[in-house]
């Protein structure tokens, strides 16, 4: 398998450039180590959303999230909404700012094998090491391999979350495992969605006002709305997929359960971004505020001196899809 690795720019950012023969992937380290860009080279499509109103920049430390350029995959860590620490101890307290903290700050590059790109960020609010590696582990298959080092004296309670705002532009199908047949809704009632906590059918459901809504396929900005789910906490899923509808270009994440043991699903309808996304959020907390997932016991903890790891499988293709549908099954 070749795989290349070079310098570039992004909208006047410096980038890495990561590529195998049918994935290339680009990174901003100075921007929360954001990818901008995932494209599978065979048929040249494009993944992840551009920028959105606001010009790609780096944004202060503790900016709220809809404030920056809207595009790409950010690392969320160490919780999604803004909370106090809510764990005991030095730190019990401590404001944790929008979509964490490490989306805007700087990563630094560290040595790593060839073919691999590694980078590494150091928390401000707390104590800790996270650190992402990029490979790939076949020529349609992105690993994302991650470390986390508690150099504290104190255990400490973290959310992690990937959030890839995946294109759907002409349409999209939301694909997760045949054992999910509920999910909930986890953002305010003014989302339209009921009170969080409120449980729908997956993938179709009766809306709040008896709709019957296939929730598992998008629809286009002008709709102008949103919608946030997380499969239920009892149920250990480990893959979740991504189908364009028009043009049947697929993609699939994977992971260990036991390690990222539950999953959110973001979809945007230009609600908040100017064009239709999906997130899909394997993660490590229940649900997206720390302080919430804490006092739920639904949580991932590292004891001091602890080091944790994770990895997420990214797999691109088109055609037969390597997962189950209400259609088809591969």
């Amino acid at each position: 398998m070749n795989v290349s690795i070079s310098q570039s720019s992004w909208y006047g950012q410096k980038a890495w450039v990561l590529e195998s023969e049918t994935i290339r992937t680009i990174v901003v380290p100075d921007v929360g180590a954001k990818l901008v860009s995932l494209i599978d080279t065979r048929t040249q499509l494009e993944w992840l959303a551009g920028p959105g109103e606001h010009p790609f920049k780096k944004v202060p430390y503790g900016a709220n999230f809809i404030d920056q350029d809207m595009s790409g995959w950010d690392e969320m860590f160490p919780t999604i909404v803004a909370c106090d620490y809510p764990a005991p101890g030095e730190n019990s307290g401590t404001p944790l700012p929008d979509h964490g903290e490490v989306w805007p700050l700087s990563w630094t590059i560290e040595p790593s094998r060839p073919g691999a790109l590694r980078l590494s960020v150091e928390g401000k609010a707390l104590r800790y090491r996270l650190t992402r590696t990029l490979m790939f582990s076949a020529a349609d298959t992105m690993q994302m391999h991650y470390e986390l080092e508690n150099p504290g004296w104190e255990r400490m309670p973290y959310i992690w979350a990937a959030h890839p705002q995946f294109i759907c532009i002409d349409g999209a199908e939301i694909i997760l495992p045949p054992q999910v047949k509920e999910v909930c809704n986890t953002i305010p009632a003014e989302w339209g969605w009921g009170d969080p906590e409120t449980r729908f059918n997956w993938p179709k459901a009766l809306s709040v006002d008896g709709r019957q809504v296939s929730i598992d396929r998008t629809g286009p900005a002008s709709r102008n709305q949103a919608r946030k789910f997380f499969v239920l906490p009892e149920i250990s899923v480990s893959w979740a997929g991504l189908i364009r509808q028009n043009t049947k270009d697929w993609l699939r994440l994977d992971w260990d359960p036991d390690l990222v043991p539950y999953l959110g699903v973001w979809v945007d309808e230009g609600a908040i971004n100017n064009e239709s996304v999906v997130a899909l959020e394997p993660t490590t907390g229940y649900y997206d505020n720390l302080a919430v997932a804490w006092h739920k016991k639904q949580v991932t903890i590292i004891e001091p001196g602890e080091c944790r790891s994770w990895t997420i499988s990214v797999r691109l293709g088109s055609g037969d899809l390597p997962f189950q549908t209400e259609d088809q099954t591969i």
